[in-house]
């Protein structure tokens, strides 16, 4: 190999330098010792240092593997995860588009997406209506609501107005069912004038509304807060609003939707950016941290 101060830059086709053999001569840092010096040439070679298993070695690896591979998509197999561009938006009146995250013998839920000013009515009195704000203002049932605001209506026809860049979260109960639906009175909460309560260390959540163990939420999680793997006594869904969260091997980003049906389990929660996520569904035990819950 010829030493670097004989060598000439490397150029592309109209001449113009792309690498000069001065940067791959070690460099020192202010204050740190000249022995600590590491220059380009070296730090390439290390990194790409082939890692050469032998055929056995290889064998295990690949076992290994596939075998966590298939573990995860079977632990996995039964969740719903709609990513922010999977199905397409339908015209639900000029100005408002839907797009349907999930639906079951219980309830449906969708996006609302105001393109313009738009209004939009449902005279469905025999079923109940979760709302959340998640972009804009949006006006229900004559009441002005703001991002991260909650309203649950069981009474009545629902009426939706907003204008552009308007978001909104519809989960729709069909009549009859008990959770949040039959029984439950009309509830408005707004973000704004309720206080996080601690959940566990770096998480927390502000409850919107509960009926019997279940509790529509926001839940924020601090960067590196992580919740144990848990079970899922009825059906959860969890909607990503801001930042990113495993959930077991699956990554939730902004707006991103998965619904979990009962008698599932999570592996273990954990956001390394921190994140604000809707969820709806019951608090499993293992999730708590009573030292920090009723602290």
């Amino acid at each position: 190999m010829k030493p670097l101060d004989t060598l000439s830059p490397a150029r592309d086709a109209h001449g113009q330098v792309l690498i000069d053999p001065a940067e791959l001569e070690p460099m020192s840092l202010p204050g740190v010792a000249p022995a600590s010096a590491l220059g380009l040439a070296p730090t390439l070679a290390t990194a790409l240092s082939p890692i050469e298993p032998d055929a056995p070695q290889e064998a295990r690896l690949r076992e290994r593997l596939f075998g966590r591979v298939a573990r995860s998509a079977a632990a996995h197999r039964d969740f719903v995860t709609t990513r922010t561009n999977d199905g397409a938006w339908q015209t639900l009146v000029p100005g408002l588009l839907q797009r349907s995250l999930h639906g079951d013998a219980q309830a449906q839920s969708c996006l609302l997406q105001w393109q313009a000013d738009a209004e939009y009515s449902l005279d469905d009195e025999a079923a109940a209506h979760e709302c959340l704000v998640l972009q804009g203002a949006v006006r229900i049932n004559g009441q002005v609501l703001a991002a991260q605001d909650y309203v649950l209506c069981t009474q009545g026809p629902l009426q939706l107005q907003a204008t552009a860049g308007a978001r909104l979260y519809w989960r729709r109960i069909e009549p009859g069912v008990q959770a949040f639906g039959h029984g439950a009175t009309s509830h408005l909460a707004r973000a704004g004038d309720m206080a996080w309560e601690p959940l566990r260390q770096g998480v927390q959540i502000k409850p919107l509304f509960a009926q019997g163990d279940r509790i529509s939420m926001l839940v924020q999680f601090e960067p590196g807060a992580s919740v144990p793997a848990h079970g899922h006594g009825h059906g959860e869904e969890c909607l990503m609003v801001e930042g990113d969260l495993f959930l077991g091997d699956v990554l939730l980003r902004e707006g991103d939707f998965q619904f979990a049906p009962v008698g599932t389990a999570h592996g273990e929660l954990q956001s390394d950016v921190g994140c604000l996520l809707y969820f709806h569904g019951a608090i499993d035990p293992a999730v708590v941290d009573p030292s920090v819950r009723n602290a």
